[in-house]
């Protein structure tokens, strides 16, 4: 298993202990369990709409496997008429 160290915010951290401690877990597996809630939740969403398993995977990898892919240039910024209230 490996580890992640993250800093939290000390108001965040607390409502994370909290909450891990009404589920009777400790932290880092009430954060597992959310992560991999989502994990789950975001399968279960793409089930539903059709898309077949690792659709999404090898779409967004897709553009960055391309050797010649160019990011496209910026626009100049366009004008735009404050309108006042």
């Amino acid at each position: 298993m490996k580890t992640l160290t993250i800093e939290l915010p000390d108001e965040v951290a607390n409502a994370a202990e909290e909450r891990a401690h009404r589920a009777n877990m400790t932290v880092a597996e009430w954060i597992a369990s959310r992560i991999s809630g989502r994990r789950e939740r975001a399968a279960g969403l793409r089930d539903s709409m059709g898309y077949p398993s690792g659709w999404f995977e090898r779409t967004t990898g897709a553009l960055a496997d391309v050797e010649d892919f160019r990011e496209p240039e910026d626009r100049p910024a366009t004008n735009i008429a404050a309108i006042e209230l």
